[in-house]
């Protein structure tokens, strides 16, 4: 069966571990700015819906501020505003010394990215002054990590897909600096590589980016970090729905990253400006079997041993995997349901290996909730 790392579930931990510091919070006035951009009517739909996304994911990050006693002060700029309103805007939460922290929602618009480089360093929690940032990557890419860490801890082989937008490289700075070498994979790769993985972290924010020809049965983790609004109200992950049930263990969208991210926003300002010795909120990983383990399980439900994995290579499927064979290679049964993810057989777009779109950075616009 494939288990579900709920995002959800961290959030709710998080909560809990730090909710007795809001009434010292509260006394000191202390405030988080949320600044995020509005559409114009002229914008592309690949805009609104990133726009859209980076809402959802303000309006997130205000309760998550305020759950701690934190004033938080959600800034909307209309649509259109020049560089001289942005930056205004900016160097006044920047001079306010309540203001701890500030957050500029991504993406905004082209001509006032370089307005982002003068936010104040001390007060960029989330690292988009990258290096001179006090963090080395941002809440997305920490918290990714963190969901990854507990199926890793025999420095397994990861791939990281969207590698060289701004949360995958903070992805693959994280797990580089402790010890790992990810597959590193975007624009123009074959991401048939992901084959070869044990654990698959995608950050691309493109709808069915992966489907069953790159999701194995024997991944023991799927990382999902696409966000991607829908027409109907819905949202759509990197992972394709008929790829869902596959791995061992997969990360929701809704409900996987987006949590783990405002978690990790959460400990970072009650460690930043409360308790440098706060108690991190942490994943405690589903079952799951290694390689040679899998290929023994795989033995045992009599599956023939030229379909199942081996401990070197991931050359065990050579076609798209379907939900069933996935299940049996498991050696459960039919998979669960998968909340959000319709039953039944659905087309994935792109049945050959499509190319990762190259990226503007994602923060808080693509890659949450």
């Amino acid at each position: 069966m494939t288990e579900l790392v709920s995002g959800r579930d961290v959030l709710r931990q998080a909560r809990e571990l730090y909710a007795h510091y809001r009434p010292a919070v509260e006394q000191t006035g202390m405030k988080v700015a949320v600044i995020r951009f509005t559409p114009k009517e002229t914008d592309p739909p690949d805009t609104r819906i990133r726009l859209e996304a980076s809402r959802i994911s303000a309006e997130q990050k205000i309760k998550s501020f305020e759950h701690l006693g934190f004033e938080a002060d959600h800034v909307i700029l209309p649509p259109g505003i020049d560089r001289a309103g942005f930056q205004r805007v900016l160097e006044s939460h920047n001079a306010d010394p309540n203001t701890r922290a500030i957050i500029v929602q991504f993406p905004p618009p082209l001509n006032l990215l370089p307005v982002v480089d003068r936010l104040d360093p001390a007060k960029d929690i989330d690292a988009l002054l990258k290096g001179r940032s006090p963090y080395p990557a941002c809440a997305t890419a920490e918290g990714i990590y963190r969901v990854a860490e507990p199926f890793a801890t025999d420095k397994p082989t990861i791939a990281v897909v969207g590698s060289k937008g701004f949360v995958g490289q903070g992805v693959v700075g994280l797990l580089q600096a402790n010890g790992h070498d990810p597959i590193t994979l975007d624009y123009g790769d074959d991401l048939r590589q992901v084959r070869a993985a044990d654990i698959v972290i995608s950050v691309t924010g493109n709808p069915g980016i992966l489907g069953p020809d790159h999701i194995q049965p024997h991944h023991r983790v799927v990382i999902d970090s696409g966000f991607v609004p829908q027409a109907d109200g819905s949202v759509r992950g990197d992972i394709g729905r008929e790829a869902a049930g596959i791995p061992q263990n997969i990360t929701p969208v809704p409900g996987g990253i987006g949590p783990v991210e405002m978690a990790t926003l959460m400990e970072r300002v009650v460690r930043q400006e409360v308790d440098p010795n706060v108690t991190p909120w942490k994943v405690t990983p589903g079952p799951f079997l290694d390689r040679t383990e899998f290929a023994a399980a795989a033995a045992a439900s009599n599956v023939s041993t030229a379909n199942a994995p081996t401990a070197t290579v991931s050359t065990a499927h050579t076609g798209p995997v379907s939900v069933a064979e996935a299940a049996r290679l498991r050696g459960g049964g039919a998979p669960p349901a998968v909340p959000g993810v319709p039953a039944g057989p659905l087309r994935i777009p792109g049945q050959q290996p499509a190319p990762v779109r190259p990226q503007q950075p994602q923060q808080g616009g693509g890659h949450t909730r």
